[in-house]
């Protein structure tokens, strides 16, 4: 399968600062490693304008940002308009290689699932998959965009901007909302036909997350038929993270992306990978690159 990576320096620039999780460190290793696949394309991100912005995020909102105004306690905004437009317009341009060739793309410095469309939250400010679908949509023509997420965090911010829309499917893989960040969503009372959060226990095994994963995505991506599949492909589930409270490992995601890569191939729908959490920096990006592989060389 044909892969892209969208990456520059100037994604460096979405960094919060020294002290904060958030360093742009942990994309500049991730990038490093996928440039390291055979074939890889890479190419520069362009900018977001602000009219991509407000395809998902509120006016009142914007402006908030564009002034500084923190988004959240664990947020901050000040001087990170500029670097925000950078992230999602390297997935725009993420989605944009991946309708041309039909393969996948890559945007390690995106994948910011909880920004809601009016609030940021969670090292979120702007909701580059929201922003993606509803481009997508708009510039491409396509109509169903399926959302799968393995961040150990629910895509909330994700879930809360599609849920009343039948064309927009979100699958999130979570440790339990009850013993982790956002608390208050991800819970399997939400499911529904156009969502299922997969709520991962502390204690429960790697095993028995597979189990529930690998026969899901043949089941329900063949009736749904999506035009576009987005990952939010977040690593801070693994054990040796300092977000996760589970404890997964390679095993797991080199179980659940085959599957995912080869329903793509068989389908013929694009795919968009996004980084997303993943705060052990070698580990990371380690990884991504696994992931990506996984994607690049399916049979």
């Amino acid at each position: 399968m044909k892969g892209t990576l969208v990456w520059s320096d100037d994604l460096l620039s979405y960094d919060f600062g020294e002290g904060h999780p958030m360093r742009s460190e942990r994309c500049r290793l991730g990038a490093q490693e996928i440039m390291k696949i055979e074939g890889i394309e890479v190419v520069p991100p362009r900018k977001a304008t602000d009219e991509e912005i407000l395809l998902f995020h509120t006016p009142e909102y914007v402006n908030l940002v564009k002034h500084g105004a923190p988004a959240s306690a664990d947020t901050p905004t000040e001087g990170l308009y500029e670097p925000a437009l950078w992230s999602v317009g390297a997935t725009l341009t993420a989605i944009d290689k991946a309708m041309e060739h039909g393969g996948v793309a890559v945007n390690v410095c995106g994948g910011w699932h909880h920004a809601e469309r009016s609030r940021g939250k969670g090292f979120c400010i702007f909701n580059d998959i929201g922003v993606g679908i509803e481009y997508a949509r708009k510039n491409h023509g396509i109509k169903r965009v399926m959302v799968i997420d393995w961040d150990v965090h629910h895509g909330d911010g994700t879930w809360k901007g599609f849920r009343d829309d039948p064309d927009v499917f979100t699958v999130s893989i979570h440790q339990h909302p009850s013993t982790q960040y956002p608390y208050t969503s991800g819970f399997e009372d939400e499911n529904d036909d156009r969502n299922i959060n997969i709520p991962i226990m502390p204690g429960e095994s790697e095993e028995e997350a597979i189990k529930k994963l690998v026969p899901l995505f043949p089941r329900i991506i063949p009736p749904f038929m999506p035009e576009l599949l987005i990952i939010q492909m977040g690593v801070d589930g693994h054990k040796d993270d300092p977000m996760s409270g589970i404890s997964l490992t390679e095993r797991f995601y080199h179980a659940v992306a085959p599957v995912l890569a080869r329903c793509s191939r068989k389908r013929k729908f694009p795919v968009v990978l996004l980084g997303g959490g993943g705060f052990n920096f070698p580990k990371t990006a380690h990884l991504w690159r696994s992931i990506v592989e996984d994607f690049i060389n399916v049979e």
